[in-house]
C-alpha cells in the first residue's frame, strides 16, 4: 500500500465498523478494534510482517485486504455501496496470488470472521473451523480456505515458473 492511502485506508474501516459490526464488540472491544485501526499501526504493519492492498474507483477508496504472514486475512472490507460487485473477490485473489508467490507451498488462509461476516467468507469459498468464539472482546469464528481448491487462485499454481 502507498503510505499516502494509509489515512485513507484507516478512515475506511472506521466507517464501516462504525456503520455495520459495531454491534459484534463489546464496549470495551470497540476501542481495542479502533485503536488497532489507526494509520500508524497499518502503516507499521505493512512494514513488518503484513501486506495491505486497496481497491479504488474514480480516485476513491473503497476497499482493503491486510494479510498478515502470507496467511491470515487481519483486515477485509468493502464499502457498503460497492459491495456485491466483485471488488472483495479481486481484492481477495490478488491477496492470494501475493501470498502463493511469496509461498508456494501455501495450504491455506486463515481468517477470524466477524459474526456478521462468516456467510460472506463462506461465499469466498471458507469453511468454519470450530464455533465461534470470544478474542479479547470480540466473537470470532475461525475459518480457512483451502488454496489449492480455490477455483480463484488454480491458474497460480499452474503456471510455469518461465
Amino acid at each position: 500500500m502507498e503510505p499516502g492511502k494509509a489515512t485513507e485506508a484507516s478512515d475506511l474501516v472506521i466507517h464501516i465498523i462504525n456503520e455495520l459490526v459495531i454491534h459484534d464488540y463489546l464496549e470495551d472491544g470497540v476501542w481495542e478494534c479502533l485503536r488497532s485501526l489507526q494509520q500508524k499501526h497499518l502503516v507499521g504493519n505493512s512494514l513488518i510482517d503484513h501486506f495491505v492492498l486497496t481497491a479504488e474507483i474514480e480516485g476513491e477508496l473503497v476497499g482493503t485486504i491486510e494479510i498478515r504472514e502470507n496467511n491470515h486475512i487481519s483486515l477485509f472490507c468493502v464499502e457498503k455501496e460497492y459491495r456485491r460487485r466483485g471488488i472483495g473477490r479481486i481484492l481477495l485473489q490478488r491477496a492470494l496470488e501475493i501470498c502463493v508467490k511469496n509461498n508456494p507451498i501455501l495450504s491455506e488462509v486463515t481468517v477470524n470472521s466477524l459474526p456478521g461476516a462468516v456467510h460472506i467468507y463462506e461465499r469466498l469459498g471458507f469453511h468454519q473451523e470450530s464455533p465461534e468464539w470470544m478474542k479479547g472482546y470480540t466473537s470470532h469464528t475461525p475459518m480457512h480456505l483451502d488454496v489449492s481448491k480455490a477455483t480463484m487462485v488454480h491458474t497460480i499454481h499452474n503456471r510455469s515458473p518461465h
